[in-house]
């Protein structure tokens, strides 16, 4: 097939499942559920710093296999992850996709539990994961090899799937498809924000309990100093008493007041 043949009908295939989108609509919890995963994931991998292609309903096209538009899927250690594409070709590309993640809300359970699971481990996809978002039912399968092109199903250990392909373990929490790391949530991007702002307000609050607590404590220094000094019989002027309460060097006043026990005169014992 010449470029120009290929360009065609990739334009074809492009129209057709432009077609499909708008015919096979599942709905919000559909469209949320992938959503999420498709952010999750790239949120995950962007701070570990590991290049993932990540793509949802991106047309993938196997040499002489029909087209397959999966919800999302995941391709592992790509170089140019950020490369805008209209489809992946595995021809100009050099491999297929890594995995494939399913969303089910108002279509055919027999296309995601009997068909995909059929199809893609024909053509060689790692792993794939289905969730029906109504019964929040996750199912995983596995190639048992490369060269496997039959998949086996996966068994849940402690409530989630481990993924060899993410070095995540995937189960659900709420209702909603979360990812693990040796069975430790990984928060989302929106939890992380949340974190950090109680992390701050906490900060904030002792930082102000401190401050409260280091005036309090400079009022104390200020009027045992006053009260020193009128224990040695001084007659405290008020511009002295003004530099005793504008004072705020705690080290200050504790050096006056021990000055005040021995100092000659008030102003000795308040001398810089």
């Amino acid at each position: 097939m010449s470029e120009a043949e290929r360009v065609r009908e990739e334009e074809r295939i492009l129209g057709v499942l432009d077609e499909y989108r708008e015919a096979m609509s599942e709905g919000t919890r559909h469209s949320r559920s992938k959503i999420n995963a498709y952010k999750d994931l790239g949120d995950h991998f962007g701070r570990a710093g590991r290049k993932v292609f990540l793509a949802t309903e991106l047309a993938i096209l196997y040499p002489g296999e029909p087209t397959i538009v999966p919800d999302l899927l995941a391709v592992m250690d790509v170089p140019d992850p950020e490369r805008e594409r209209d489809t992946w070709r595995v021809v100009d590309e050099g491999r297929g996709i890594d995995l494939v993640l399913e969303f089910r809300n108002l279509g055919k359970k027999h296309k995601d539990l009997l068909d995909n699971v059929k199809d893609y481990a024909r053509l060689g996809i790692a792993e794939y994961f289905s969730l029906d978002c109504r019964r929040k039912m996750l199912r995983g399968w596995r190639l048992a090899s490369p060269g496997a092109r039959s998949y086996t199903q996966m068994v849940p250990q402690g409530g989630v799937f481990p993924s060899q392909v993410l070095d995540l373990e995937l189960g659900v929490v709420d209702g909603r498809l979360r990812f693990f790391k040796n069975l430790a949530l990984i928060p989302t991007s929106e939890e992380l924000v949340e974190r950090l702002q109680r992390m701050t307000d906490g900060y904030q609050t002792r930082v102000e309990d401190a401050a409260a607590q280091l005036d309090y404590a400079r009022s104390g220094i200020a009027e045992l100093l006053l009260h020193a000094l009128a224990e040695r019989g001084f007659a405290v002027t008020d511009e002295q008493r003004a530099r005793v309460a504008s004072c705020e060097d705690v080290g200050q006043l504790l050096r006056w007041t021990v000055r005040a026990r021995s100092a000659p005169t008030a102003e000795d014992a308040l001398a810089p």
